[in-house]
């Protein structure tokens, strides 16, 4: 009987060990999501890159959720299968209350020297169309419904008393900005409204569809999409997440991979640095 009692006894510790050391395997899982909207194509492996970077620095293995639409990501958010995140403006304005996340750091563009970026407007390279006003009955891609280029859309054509129903011939949301410039490129679309830094992006990397394009338009600035964290994240892993981003600019591996992200470098960022999209979005809300 004693024999047995000792062979239940180290048979259910080896089996609870091994239980704990699944549960801490699972718990070293640092689980990134990026939508298809805020990365370009050609940049997803540099961004995988990216995630394994930060996961190492924090002693944890990068799993790399990619293109998602916005809704998605919030799902993920919502129900606690991830904990970090690469957002659209907006989409984090937005989203802010219902999905828990928090705005951590967020990207130096290389040329613009501040967390800031453009709402491009672009047309097929032969086209006749040269301005805004060209585009009233045209077909247009948005990327996503909660992406900032659809709300500064429906901000500009507030002022001239329209709205993207009433201007625009067409209005699709393709789900990534990539999307937005093949479908310009191919003539399917007659013109996109595209976050500047991803069209920049693509001219400088892999211009093969961008090149077909040229921009007609160009915003006024808005603060750079963020980094976001689990509202429910340890403190403590959240306060290593920022340090490590915010050095990776100095450290050679660190530099490598934000040069292949045209990163300057990452800068802290705050809930009202973000004012300037909430405005933007609260003067349109329920009007697109």
């Amino acid at each position: 009987m004693k024999k047995y009692f000792l062979f239940v006894f180290f048979t259910s510790l080896i089996f609870f060990s091994g239980a704990l050391g699944t549960a801490a395997a699972v718990q070293k899982d640092l689980r990134f999501a990026i939508t298809g909207a805020v990365a370009s194509d050609p940049s997803f492996k540099n961004y995988r890159e990216l995630t394994t970077y930060v996961a190492n620095k924090v002693g944890r293995r990068a799993v790399f959720i990619s293109g998602l639409t916005y809704g998605q990501v919030d799902r993920l958010f919502v129900d606690g299968q991830v904990d970090v995140g690469f957002l659209c403006n907006c989409h984090y304005v937005r989203r802010k209350e219902m999905s828990k996340f928090e705005p951590i750091v967020a990207p130096v563009i290389e040329g613009y020297g501040k967390p800031k970026f453009r709402v491009y407007v672009i047309v097929r390279k032969d086209s006749e169309i040269k301005s805004l006003n060209d585009l009233r009955g045209k077909s247009v891609d948005f990327a996503d419904p909660l992406s900032t280029t659809s709300v500064y859309a429906a901000y500009m054509l507030r002022k001239r008393h329209e709205t993207i129903k009433s201007f625009f011939g067409k209005a699709i949301y393709s789900g990534s900005h990539d999307m937005t410039v093949q479908l310009v490129a191919s003539g399917m679309v007659d013109a996109g409204f595209i976050d500047g830094q991803i069209w920049d992006y693509q001219q400088e990397v892999h211009p093969q569809y961008s090149s077909k394009t040229r921009v007609i338009y160009k915003s006024g600035e808005f603060t750079v999409p963020p980094v976001v964290v689990s509202g429910t994240m340890d403190r403590t892993l959240k306060g290593q997440l920022t340090s490590v981003f915010l050095d990776m600019h100095r450290e050679a591996k660190g530099r490598e991979i934000l040069r292949k992200l045209r990163i300057e470098k990452f800068v802290q960022i705050k809930d009202q640095d973000y004012q300037d999209v909430r405005r933007l979005y609260s003067t349109v809300k329920g009007n697109f």
